[in-house]
């Protein structure tokens, strides 16, 4: 009977260009492509194999997920086998498997070769070129669309060819800032979806790998060495600055050099920024704010932009100016959701403002309800933060005013709590 259906699934494709993909001979084709299928459900997987192979063997244009199955039986025969030359040559299969994918199915190159090179690292770690040549098509394939596996291997892979002497530090701290860029726009892109918890454990990976090769004393000496040969081009500007910055290198005479350069020659949101952090470093805030709202005016993406007014917030907050960081911090919030960095700084202006609570002792501890509403409010929406935000509500709560502070006052649990001066807001007393 199952031998009938099947004669007449291809009795009904025959002549059609869908039904060419099943090759010469279709009936057996479509038998173990099903076969295989029905083992792999009821995870009878050397049965399975053994009808894949046939289909594999036979038509290898029929079926895109085989070519993933495969790889699954392949791993699960691999780890049973039992010499090392069984194991070098399912090893190869494997590989096999990834780059027939391709001939048959191309529409997905970077992401097979992303799952290839994964594997290449996996089994062939002592001959690294192999992996690091497939991830690095891979990652420049997809750019912005890699996966985040492919993204830490990559990682992984370059820092085995710099141990090896078969890239530079300075190649690995490139590879890095692409990376980072990568991730920077698929965190945002998932945010509040699974995917995102992906590409935030990627970067974390990438960070842990690449963290030996971006001490300030390798970057800066990178800096020093390149800056002269490199200076007209922008993009080994821009890139340099920006990992001297992300990695607080900002004290360098090589960074300032850098931003000067970038901003007489070619003035844009990034160099603005990158005099900001200089002035801010100074201590001349007027001037820091002064290029942040430069680089804020001149930036497209709204992402950047919201870098940039949390940079206007801390230039701001160290000017004393509260209220304008305030107003600052929150539109980098708006426009970079799920980011709680502008909370925490909001809790941290309001958390040192004491004067501004009021005159008796429940009044003036009331500011730490507001605070710690802010640290609250950031880790709700960001768990990166959610360690920094509770060591800040464990530090703050031990000053909450006490129901004897707030006795004579006549304040009770869940009474709203007004707080003046900068702060201009309202809480909740708890006890």
């Amino acid at each position: 009977m199952r031998k009938l259906g099947l004669l007449m699934i291809v009795a009904l494709m025959a002549g059609s260009s869908f039904g060419q993909k099943y090759g010469a001979d279709s009936v057996k084709c479509i038998e173990n492509l099903s076969l295989y299928k029905d083992y792999y459900k009821q995870k009878m997987y050397n049965d399975a194999y053994k009808y894949w192979k046939v289909a594999y063997d036979i038509c290898p244009a029929s079926s895109e997920k085989m070519y993933v199955d495969g790889v699954a039986l392949l791993k699960r025969r691999e780890g049973k086998a039992k010499t090392e030359a069984q194991k070098a040559a399912i090893v190869d299969s494997i590989i096999t498997v990834y780059d027939r994918r391709k001939e048959n199915f191309g529409s997905n190159k970077g992401r097979v070769d992303g799952r290839k090179g994964t594997d290449l690292l996996r089994y062939k770690s002592d001959q690294p070129e192999l992996p690091f040549a497939v991830l690095e098509s891979a990652v420049n394939e997809g750019g912005n669309f890699a996966e985040a596996g492919t993204i830490a291997s990559y990682m992984s892979a370059a820092v085995l060819m710099a141990r090896a002497e078969k890239k530079t530090p300075e190649d690995v701290v490139k590879i890095f800032g692409q990376l980072t860029e990568i991730l920077a726009f698929n965190i945002a892109k998932y945010e509040g979806k699974r995917t995102q918890e992906y590409y935030v454990q990627a970067q974390e990976s990438v960070n842990d790998l690449a963290s030996p090769y971006l001490s300030c004393e390798v970057l800066v000496k990178m800096a020093e060495e390149g800056y002269e040969k490199n200076k007209a081009d922008a993009t080994w500007m821009e890139r340099t600055a920006d990992i001297l910055d992300k990695k607080n290198c900002t004290d360098a005479p090589i960074f300032f050099t850098i931003a000067k350069e970038m901003h007489a020659s070619n003035p844009s949101s990034v160099s603005a920024e990158k005099m900001g952090i200089m002035s801010l470093k100074n201590k001349e805030f007027g001037a820091a704010e002064s290029f942040f709202q430069q680089a804020i005016d001149l930036a497209q993406d709204e992402t950047k932009k919201a870098d940039y007014y949390i940079e206007l917030a801390e230039a701001q907050r160290s000017a004393g100016k509260f209220g304008q960081a305030r107003t600052n911090a929150r539109k980098a919030a708006s426009l970079k959701g799920g980011w709680g960095l502008p909370y925490l700084m909001i809790g941290d202006m309001i958390a040192s403002s004491s004067s501004c609570g009021g005159e008796d002792a429940c009044a003036q501890k009331a500011i730490y309800w507001l605070a710690v509403d802010y640290y609250n409010k950031a880790k709700s929406i960001d768990p990166s933060v959610a360690g920094k935000a509770n060591g800040k509500i464990a530090t703050y709560a031990k000053y909450f005013p006490t129901q004897e502070d707030c006795f004579f006052g006549g304040t009770k649990a869940g009474d709203t709590v007004n707080i003046g001066c900068w702060i201009g807001e309202s809480t909740k007393a708890r006890f």
